[in-house]
């Protein structure tokens, strides 16, 4: 499932977020439906009266924001959004944290803010009957680096506006998607009876007890899953392969569910309480940014004195270094995406979401096959 784009609308109260928002939404609106714009009333709905219009209360409900348009963008819904929203921190977490942002700044003189003030809140301001009006009595920091200035006195029209917004085209940094067609390809080569279980699965299930819930992150052909179901345990498998879920299915096994979406990001799945997260190579399947995503989601979801286990390849394995150098410890070899791990930076990431490392172990011997004998790491993790 692809990610929707968050179209970031800022400036000061009168320069046209409003007016540029909606023409924008009914433009995109055209082409798409998973659209939805928020703005004005909408959003004083959503936050309610807890928040008022200090410093910090503004920079609270800024937060909200992000947080509630990178949730929306994240299930493949676009958003357009016109807030003021004016803090340089707040739009960093946005291109930190949001694979499809673009940040719209409306630059308008203030001469001409004051001459609009449809709101009176700039003479409401000067004659001392209104407080806390950004760019008045109340600092802002303008952005120093949005992706579009428009210049919104007037002499260009609205429609000029929502064009140039529309021919931009979105810089993608970070997206999890780079290996779908990859496996998509692998599992339609793949035999279609489900494979035995991996060592793993088979080294972890007398941790588990059964009746107990468990998410295979990656689940990809659901050897494992399957084997967890069969022993007991109601399981969630999560894989961005439709040709590997869409197999999986068919089975219809009651205690299981198979969805087809992105691990890093399924806010839906990790609103529910799980007993055991299970991750065999798939941390080495994403970059070290949505690694530290996944591990804050997983440490969220899990229960207290839940467990994760996690196989990983190692630095020490023998591929390290072959193909073309993507980041660090990461490389592209035989068009295959893999992310080398570092023990000791997994352990203390690991504690410092509060888990406590109960197993560990690197080596070659963990996953032996005729063809391969990988280095990898063996952690399993008991949330405190």
């Amino acid at each position: 499932m692809g990610k929707g784009t968050l179209y970031w609308i800022t400036g000061l109260s009168g320069a046209g977020k409003t007016t540029i928002g909606n023409a924008l939404y009914y433009e995109l609106k055209k082409k798409q439906d998973n659209l939805i714009i928020l703005d004005g009333d909408i959003l004083k709905k959503l936050v309610g009266n807890s928040l008022g219009y200090s410093q910090s209360d503004r920079k609270k409900r800024a937060y909200y924001y992000s947080n509630l348009c990178k949730t929306l963008t994240d299930q493949g819904i676009s958003v357009v959004i016109c807030t003021i929203a004016m803090y340089d921190e707040v739009r960093d977490w946005n291109r930190a944290n949001i694979e499809k942002y673009v940040e719209i700044f409306l630059n308008v003189n203030k001469d001409i803010l004051m001459k609009r003030d449809r709101k009176g809140l700039y003479s409401g301001q000067s004659a001392g009957k209104i407080e806390n009006v950004a760019g008045m009595d109340q600092d802002v920091e303008f952005p120093k680096n949005p992706d579009i200035i428009i210049e919104n006195d007037g002499t260009i029209t609205i429609s000029d506006c929502v064009n140039k917004i529309m021919e931009y085209k979105v810089n993608v940094k970070d997206t999890f998607d780079r290996d779908v067609n990859y496996w998509n390809q692998y599992y339609l080569r793949k035999e279609k009876e489900i494979q035995e279980p991996s060592d793993f699965a088979k080294f972890v299930l007398p941790y588990m007890e059964t009746h107990k819930k468990i998410m295979d992150i990656g689940c990809g052909n659901g050897r494992d899953s399957i084997y967890f179901s069969q022993n007991g345990l109601e399981v969630t498998g999560v894989d961005a392969s439709e040709e590997a879920i869409s197999h999986l299915n068919q089975y219809n096994m009651k205690n299981s569910m198979f969805v087809c979406d992105d691990f890093v990001t399924c806010k839906a799945l990790y609103q529910v309480q799980y007993d055991y997260f299970y991750s065999r190579w798939t941390i080495h399947a994403v970059s070290e940014k949505q690694e530290w995503e996944l591990l804050k989601n997983v440490s969220s979801a899990i229960k207290k004195k839940g467990l994760f286990f996690i196989e990983v390849r190692s630095i020490k394995d023998d591929l390290y270094g072959k193909g073309t150098k993507i980041a660090k410890n990461t490389y592209s070899y035989n068009d295959h995406f893999r992310r080398f791990i570092v023990k000791k930076e997994l352990e203390e990431k690991l504690e410092k979401l509060e888990f406590e490392i109960i197993y560990e172990k690197e080596d070659k011997g963990l996953s032996k096959t005729t063809v391969s004998d990988p280095v990898l790491i063996r952690i399993i993790a008991r949330k405190r």
